[in-house]
């Protein structure tokens, strides 16, 4: 098919007029609607809130790209946090070179180097361009109002950038020249993603989904015209076009979906699909080509396609994951990198190197910043520990209310997390994956070690993605997924972790996901969310919720419930949860309700935000039971507390979409990349507003050294006082606050030399902070290094000279002055000599000492133990050495002295010198000379 687009140009300063309205699900997000008022409060304080800190800090990288700068090869790659940061890496030296912020971008999955070095960064809906000379950013804006997400980037000959988005499967191009974005039209109608992107000889060909099209777009008319896909054995719809990389002649096409990775390959030149169709694909890209060749991973192994012959094979390297973009790089300072280097980039940021020539594989360690992570996810642990889940993560977080302290476990991103016992359970997208977290056993992720912890169970399958629910009793775990993209049906999932079995029932309510649970006498209730995966309409228009029988596995009942104060039916209904009175409680839109699970019907309401409708997607909304008997609810994305009884309600005035309850009674929410604190207590009680006072002692308490300096171990004790509240934490830092670490209670002691500062401060249970208070000390507990500069042979011939040569070095206190020492046998020497002549000293052992001291008062001591020998070849030296002194002033003599030596003629050796001693061999000469001959005898 062809038809032809229609174009609309938009310059960036009208851009930046239009305006863009988006719905986004995101933790945290603004809400414009005002909270109605109760007509009493609540019978409970609620104080400020106090910041918990950010719970996962890492590296999450989607992609990369390369180029130079100023003659170096660099890597590009984009940290997912808030904000997302670019990062710039020398890859010769694998060093950081710079970081830039990317405003109202929290990913990035695309890059696009041009070539006249210009970087161009998708960041969500908008834009970013990096110069390679100035080391700039510019924000470029949006590219189209409207679209959401750019998933792919590309540039053409002339400099120019296209780009493919979401929701509208549209493309765009950005002319650099005239500063202006070109917007082509959705490519395929009824699709909502161009999920990839590739340029060849004019044409730009765009990778549709959810269902799998190719689309070329010739960019100077706007004709459009579809690629017909080949065949795939086995797959009946074709998913995402997820990769499209355009090299020589080829097209190389990534299909990832329905339980599809396949790489295709179209012979551009031909017009024809290769034969081979390579299952197992690894993504993301394949390589530039090089020598003729392209590179990618296929069932963890690195393959070499032939772009002459068509032909495949084996390099012999393997890889566990797939190409994140790539670059041919040299190393000059490596041997073992020869020539050009592949690589690429993984998520956690550590750059992968693959040399072809000498089948070498290297990792480089990460040196990208890590960013805070978007919390997606957040549950009160059996343990007490509030435990949340990161976008697009590698980490979770567990955060201990009593220490105060963060620690982090391996955990993909987490739309839910639940427990039973003392497990925690966690559902993953993508692929609805669970994994299971035992809270009473240490972390282990070393897979040649026994009980590993956490442990992934299972993959849903039945084109589920997201468990964004769950569930638990009788000794089993329900799960509430939402579909694949492009799908309707979620599913209900039973896990028994008894047998390790688990049961999927999907499209218990018809094209409906699942989104709130709760389980009671054998039975499980749900309610659902009408929308699907992404990319596809909802075809129902009302939710609903149901009935489940947990032993036969079958629905009993499905109902819309009658909401009284509802404008329309809601679209998703959440939040499940039963009283102790056995109503089940659950919202909608910005009305709490409870139901009567014998009539099913709606037995008590409650309006609390008045006028909304079509609130939600898939994030359930969170009932919560206080130990009050209050019900904490973040309805219509705000903290919000209700009484059952009175049914009157409070408004906290903070907007967010995940929150729990502490076991200290208190409110532990998210926003963005941060948790918070509101401490909840009861009216009547004093308000606490005293601050904690902490006090550190230091031991010794006076330093022991010389100059201010300690020389022995340093031990600091802290002690917390607060007469309010009482003190809920005490913790310590050694980087000036930056990062901080709960204090136990046994004393910090420093035995390693350095300058110290201690950075302390304590909060009490009502969250007030003690400002941070700071105690300093400098610690030097060894002497001077004492270098000796030449190596001393154990054993030394007479003849030869001790050269002295050392040098001091103290790291912190320093050298004291003067006072450097040397001594010989216990005798002083000058210690500015150069050396010592052994003919001098007796024949035998000796010990050279060194002392030095610093100026903490250490002193340090370096022997040197030498045995001087003789023989006669020495002796030999001997008549050399005094000859060339001059103490010997015949050549004659000398001659005839060495080859007596020589022969060993020692009594002849010992005439001749007593003969010539004052003559023309010095008395000194001539008593050395005796000497060593008459030890040879």
């Amino acid at each position: 098919m062809k038809e032809r687009g229609t174009l609309m140009i938009l310059g960036i300063k009208q851009l930046k007029k239009q305006l863009l309205l988006i719905t986004v699900m995101l933790v945290g997000f603004a809400l414009q609607a005002s909270p109605a008022q109760a007509s009493s409060p609540i019978n409970k304080q609620f104080g400020e809130p106090v910041s918990m800190g950010a719970p996962i800090q890492q590296i999450a990288i989607f992609e990369s790209a390369y180029g130079q700068e100023d003659g170096r090869d660099v890597m590009y790659t984009t940290v997912n946090g808030k904000p997302a940061m670019l990062n710039v890496i020398d890859l010769a030296d694998n060093k950081l070179l710079r970081t830039f912020p990317l405003p109202d971008a929290d990913s990035s999955w695309a890059k696009a180097v041009a070539e006249d070095g210009t970087l161009y960064i998708a960041g969500q809906s908008k834009v970013y361009r990096y110069s390679s000379q100035t080391k700039e950013l510019d924000d470029l804006g949006v590219a189209i109002p409207g679209e959401t997400s750019i998933w792919g980037l590309i540039t053409d000959e002339q400099g120019n950038l296209y780009g493919g988005t979401y929701p509208n499967a549209k493309v765009f191009k950005f002319d650099p020249r005239t500063e202006t974005f070109t917007d082509y039209g959705t490519m395929v109608e009824g699709q909502g993603y161009v999920r990839s992107i590739a340029y060849a000889d004019g044409i730009v060909y765009a990778g549709i989904g959810t269902v799998g099209h190719i689309v070329k777009l010739n960019p100077v008319t706007g004709e459009k015209e579809e690629l017909p896909i080949r065949d795939i054995p086995g797959v009946s719809s074709l998913p995402f076009v997820y990769g499209l990389d355009a090299r020589g002649d080829y097209l190389f096409a990534y299909l990832n979906g329905n339980g599809t990775t396949a790489l295709i390959i179209y012979d551009m030149a031909r017009g024809v699909w290769l034969d081979e169709v390579y299952n197992g694909y690894g993504g993301l890209d394949v390589s530039p080509e090089h020598e003729g060749k392209v590179y990618f991973v296929q069932n963890r192994k690195v393959q070499a396609f032939d772009m002459t012959t068509q032909q495949v094979t084996d390099t012999g390297l393997a890889y566990g994951t797939g190409f994140r973009s790539s670059g041919w790089v040299r190393f000059p300072n490596d041997p073992e990198l020869p020539g050009e280097t592949l690589v690429t980039i993984q998520f956690g940021g550590k750059a992968a190197l693959f040399n072809f020539e000498s089948g070498i594989q290297k990792m480089l360690p990460a040196v990208a910043e890590g960013q805070p992570t978007l919390i997606q996810a957040l549950e009160k642990g059996p343990d007490g520990k509030i435990y949340t889940s990161g976008m697009t993560s590698a980490l979770g977080g567990a955060f201990d209310p009593v220490t105060r302290t963060h620690s982090t476990y391996p955990m993909g991103q987490a739309e839910s997390i639940g427990s039973l016992g003392n497990d925690l359970y966690f559902g993953i997208y993508p692929k609805a994956e669970i994994r299971k977290l035992d809270t009473t056993k240490p972390i282990q992720t070393d897979p040649s070690k026994p009980n590993p912890n956490p442990v992934s169970l299972f993959y849903m399958g039945e084109d589920q993605d997201r468990p964004y629910v769950q569930t638990s009793g009788d000794g089993k775990v329900y799960f509430g997924t939402i579909p694949y993209y492009g799908e309707l049906g979620g599913a209900l999932v039973a896990y028994d972790p008894a047998s390790n079995t688990f049961d999927v029932h999907r499209q218990v309510v018809h094209n409906q996901s699942i989104v709130g649970l709760a389980y009671r006498d054998g039975k499980v209730y749900g309610s659902t969310s009408i929308r699907g995966g992404l990319g596809i309409d909802p075809t129902e228009s009302e939710a609903k919720m149901f009935v489940w029988d947990a032993v036969s596995g079958v629905k009993l009942s499905e109902f819309t419930p009658d909401i009284p104060g509802a404008v329309k039916a809601p679209i998703m209904i959440s939040g499940l949860t039963f009283d102790q009175d056995g109503l089940l409680w659950a919202a909608a839109d910005g009305i709490l309700f409870a139901v009567d699970p014998e009539t099913q019907e709606v037995v008590k309401s409650k309006v609390i935000y008045p006028g909304v409708t079509d609130y939600g997607m898939w994030r359930p909304i969170h009932l919560r039971w206080g130990q009050d008997g209050l019900l904490y609810t973040d309805l219509y994305g705000k903290l919000t507390v209700l009484d059952p009884k009175t049914m009157e309600h409070e408004a906290l005035g903070i907007n967010t979409a995940l929150f729990t309850l502490g076991n200290d009674g208190n409110i532990y929410y998210a926003q963005e990349t941060r948790m918070y604190m509101i401490p909840v207590s009861d009216v009547g009680e004093e308000e606490d507003t005293q601050l904690p006072t902490t006090e550190a002692t230091v031991s010794p308490e006076q330093p022991d050294g010389q100059e201010g300096w300690h020389v022995s171990p340093v031990t600091v004790t802290l002690s917390a006082y607060d007469e309010g509240s009482g003190i809920a934490s005490t913790e310590y830092s050694w980087d000036g606050g930056q990062t901080w670490t709960s204090y136990a209670g046994s004393p910090l002691q420093v035995n390693e030399s350095g300058r110290y500062e201690l950075t302390y401060r304590s909060i009490d249970k009502a969250g007030n902070e003690e400002a941070a208070k700071s105690i300093q000390w400098r610690l030097d507990h060894e002497g001077p290094f004492i270098d000796w500069k030449s190596a001393v042979p154990e054993v030394i011939s007479s003849s030869d000279d001790l050269e002295i040569g050392f040098e001091l070095r103290d790291e912190w206190s320093g050298v004291a002055s003067n006072t450097a020492s040397l001594t010989l046998d216990g005798e002083p020497i000058n210690s500015d000599s150069s050396s010592i002549p052994l003919f001098r000293l007796p024949l035998g052992q000796h010990t050279l000492t060194i002392r030095a001291s610093d100026v903490a008062g250490n002193e340090s001591v370096h022997d040197i133990t030498f045995t001087i020998e003789n023989s006669f070849e020495s002796l030999e030296k001997l008549v050399q050495r005094f000859a060339e002194q001059g103490w010997i002033d015949n050549h004659g003599i000398a001659n005839s002295l060495a080859t007596k030596a020589a022969k060993g003629n020692v009594s002849s050796f010992i005439d001749q010198v007593e003969a010539q001693a004052g003559k023309h061999i010095s008395t000194e000469a001539a008593a050395y000379l005796i000497q060593a001959a008459t030890a040879l005898l």
